[in-house]
């Protein structure tokens, strides 16, 4: 029996939504134009896309097609089932997969195609650039530090923490007084507020490119399409105007963009940019990484009056580039908390020359029937100085804290192993010694861009993403800015 007070609540129809970000159909996308489609998620393409989303009104339309899945919907250290270095380790090495065609010259080379890109996985340190370097790039450095500001802000970017651990102010005393007096706590891409201004929970501690993702859905619609293979951008009349691509069923599309901003790596955007024929002598040159030294101390407990624990997350130490010194250490624990081990990572500058490079493989061609790249990579005499002297001081940190060297000692990793490669379609004035102007757009082709670190005209710091963020939100602006 129905009271007469209370009525029927009507029913609503909603549309249900099965992933956690919303996905559009290929099929969609090719019915559409786009005022700008974004190749690439990770840290260049979803800087980029926020910006845009941020910059943009209602009655812009903006695309991004990624080659990858779904994966993680955060940095893998956010997730209580990888919280463990072991486990985080052994997921990391069942993801990541090698770059075919990187091999011999650049064995250590690895990628991973999902939506985040290598943001789900990486460290979160993120130093800026030393200014030294920086001082030739082809960007005012007001400009740089402004940018630099804003991906720092988004980022949570931070070297000091409320919280302090004795070990760690010991271990960063040592070093200061010993002969490194550069030496500071790493910032690091990491937020630990529990509520923000909303009142919205904080479940990302470590940055990822997913934060981007999930930001610019607030902002501006967007669709987004995932394994969705960039094959061929297409011009017309010299500008860009579309972008070629296929599914895993090997389904094809032509997607219409009045601008196209590639941030695939600096590995798969030249390649992309040879096999559509853009024309550039620079495209794909003076590919450049950091040489990669590593060496494991035991720490002893002298000196450590309150002990040594190294569960002391968020801590990391960073002895920078200064100079006369072109590279960069990285100091944070290895292996198991128990064991009292440090881990000493050394990133030295490498010089950018146009033999180091990639090319299109003319026998070889992968699933899509796009030819897979042939890496041409060798250190200079000046690189293996480099590598000589950051040997030397390695062995001076390790002493600063009377630490004993672990077996191997110092050993070499293979080029590729930072995961810092870049400079394929480096920046600059010239078109014969650049491959895009200082905004990023390819040199005599309106409307295609470039926003990951293949742009650094110089080696963009250790760890580069925060370099790659800025100069992809002062890429977005110029893009903005173009078409109001």
């Amino acid at each position: 029996m129905s009271s007469p007070f209370i009525s029927e609540c009507p029913e609503v129809a909603q549309a249900i939504q099965l992933n956690w970000l919303p996905l559009a159909s290929l099929d969609e996308m090719e019915h559409r134009e786009y005022d700008v489609l974004i190749v690439g998620s990770g840290a260049g393409g979803g800087a980029a896309l926020w910006r845009m989303c941020q910059r943009w009104g209602a009655d812009k339309r903006i695309g991004v097609i990624e080659a990858g899945d779904t994966l993680l919907d955060t940095h893998a250290r956010n997730i209580s089932t990888l919280s463990d270095e072991f486990r985080f380790s052994s997921y990391l090495r069942a993801v990541k997969q090698p770059v075919e065609g990187s091999a011999p010259d650049m064995l250590g080379a690895t990628q991973v195609t999902a939506l985040g890109g290598k943001t789900l996985f990486w460290t979160a340190i993120a130093p800026r650039p030393y200014a030294g370097v920086l001082a030739d790039w082809p960007v005012p450095m007001q400009e740089l530090n402004y940018y630099f500001g804003i991906a720092e802000q988004f980022m949570n970017v931070r070297d000091y923490f409320s919280f302090k651990y004795p070990m760690w102010e010991v271990l960063l005393n040592r070093l200061q007084v010993n002969g490194f007096p550069q030496a500071k706590y790493a910032p690091r891409a990491l937020d630990f507020e529990p509520l923000n201004y909303k009142g919205t929970i904080n479940s990302n501690v470590y940055f990822s490119s997913i934060q981007f993702l999930g930001e610019s859905l607030n902002l501006h619609p967007y669709d987004l399409a995932v394994q969705a293979r960039a094959t061929r951008i297409l011009t017309c009349g010299g500008r860009a105007c579309g972008v070629e691509v296929m599914r895993k069923d090997k389904s094809f599309y032509r997607l219409k963009a009045k601008n196209i901003i590639l941030a695939a790596g600096a590995f798969q955007t030249p390649r992309l940019l040879l096999h559509s024929a853009i024309p550039g002598p620079s495209i794909g040159h003076y590919l450049q990484n950091h040489s990669y030294l590593r060496v494991t101390v035991q720490m002893r407990q002298e000196g450590f009056a309150q002990g040594i624990s190294f569960e002391a997350f968020p801590y990391a130490l960073i002895i920078p580039q200064t100079e006369g010194h072109p590279y960069q250490i990285q100091v944070y624990p290895s292996g198991l908390a128990d064991e009292k081990k440090l881990e000493l990572n050394a990133f030295g500058s490498v010089e950018p020359r146009y033999a180091n490079r990639i090319t299109l493989d003319p026998y070889k061609r992968d699933e899509y029937g796009v030819p897979i790249i042939k890496v041409d990579f060798s250190y200079s005499y000046r690189d293996w100085a480099v590598m000589a002297q950051m040997s030397q001081t390695l062995l001076r940190a390790a002493a600063a804290w009377e630490s004993v060297i672990q077996p191997p000692g110092i050993c070499l990793l293979p080029p590729g192993a930072d995961n810092h490669e870049s400079g394929t379609c480096r920046m600059g004035i010239d078109p014969y010694t650049s491959a895009t102007n200082p905004f990023g757009q390819i040199h005599n082709i309106t409307g295609l861009f470039v926003a990951d670190n293949s742009v650094f005209p110089g080696t963009g710091g250790a760890n580069p993403t925060l370099s790659t963020i800025a100069l992809a939100i002062r890429t977005a602006d110029y893009i903005a800015a173009s078409n109001p």
